[in-house]
């Protein structure tokens, strides 16, 4: 971990289209059959552009789309020849490009309190398809087409506790994160990855009030906000990293975002962990910005207490 930078840049993105129509008519599985015209007619990025990226940025780790499980008609067969396309387009403009897999949002855990019903290996869970079936059936299907499992130099996982239900989120939801480390770590010791380590390209809780309420599609959060909870995650989640991630090969970890408006809220529904006071360069850093930071630099061992001081941790 390192300091908190404020407005920092992630990772070198690829992002892909998620209009239903470009997934289900069969167009992103013929991509590498099409001109470049009608690759950006589709809105996705074409050959000359990503060549261009990689190569004006030799070296560089590159995110290809994230949480694709998410979306229901974006199966993991239909990305495999998306994502085969964009390495490709990369290895072409750099040779030395590092390809990180789309990362999936959590492993076997989706969420509480949300609708519809997925089947997760026998299990109905609701939310969304689940990480596992989707990274399998995507692997899968990149080794049925291309004679080879896709050829990544990490894996990455959004780990977030999505419950809507149990709030305030607290440390006890720290064991559902560690729970899909854990889980994606043993699928791809087993499965031709044992040397391949995981990132975790996003990880944060999102609901740090005692409840919130949503009336014409607008989410307000409503009673206190629990710095003290908020820090209580934080806290474990870190502890457990530091503890088990040579073991568990887990290479870098970011956290969702330094700052967001967690009062008006957008429709991600995020009213979680931030780290400062505002979006500007100079905006005061927080009690969880300085329990992160002080982590990040090895400077001592803090907590936040409810009103939002930063207080000595307990031992």
């Amino acid at each position: 971990m390192s300091e908190i930078p404020q407005g920092a840049q992630k990772l070198p993105f690829i992002q892909v289209p998620t209009s239903a129509g470009v997934w289900t008519s069969g167009q992103a599985e013929s991509i590498e059959t099409l001109t470049d015209e009608q690759i950006a007619d589709l809105g996705f990025a074409t050959r000359p552009q990503v060549q261009n990226m990689a190569s004006s940025a030799p070296g560089s780790w590159w995110y290809i789309f994230g949480e694709a499980n998410r979306y229901g008609f974006m199966t993991g067969t239909r990305f495999a020849p998306v994502f085969h396309y964009f390495l490709t387009q990369l290895k072409i403009g750099d040779p030395d490009a590092k390809i990180i897999g789309t990362s999936i949002l959590n492993w076997d855990f989706t969420c509480i309190g949300c609708p519809a019903l997925f089947n997760c290996e026998g299990a109905f869970l609701r939310g969304y398809q689940c990480g596992k079936v989707w990274l399998k059936e995507f692997i899968s299907a990149y080794e049925s087409r291309y004679g080879i499992k896709p050829p990544v130099d990490a894996w990455a996982i959004d780990a977030y506790p999505l419950d809507w239900v149990r709030t305030p989120n607290s440390d006890l939801h720290a064991q559902i994160v560690i729970d899909q480390l854990i889980g994606m770590r043993q699928y791809l010791e087993l499965n031709g990855y044992p040397g391949t380590p995981i990132w975790i390209t996003e990880i944060a809780v999102h609901v740090g009030y005692d409840r919130f309420t949503i009336e014409n599609g607008i989410i307000s959060p409503t009673g206190d906000y629990h710095w003290d909870k908020m820090s209580d995650y934080l806290i474990a989640v870190l502890d457990w990293l530091e503890e088990n991630s040579v073991a568990q090969n887990i290479e870098r970890w970011f956290f969702f975002t330094t700052w967001k408006d967690i009062v008006n809220i957008g429709p991600d529904g995020y009213m979680g962990i931030i780290f400062f006071d505002g979006p500007l360069e100079g905006a005061s850093i927080n009690c969880l910005g300085e329990v992160y930071r002080a982590r990040s630099l090895n400077t001592g061992s803090f907590a936040c207490d409810a009103a939002g001081n930063t207080v000595a941790a307990s031992p």
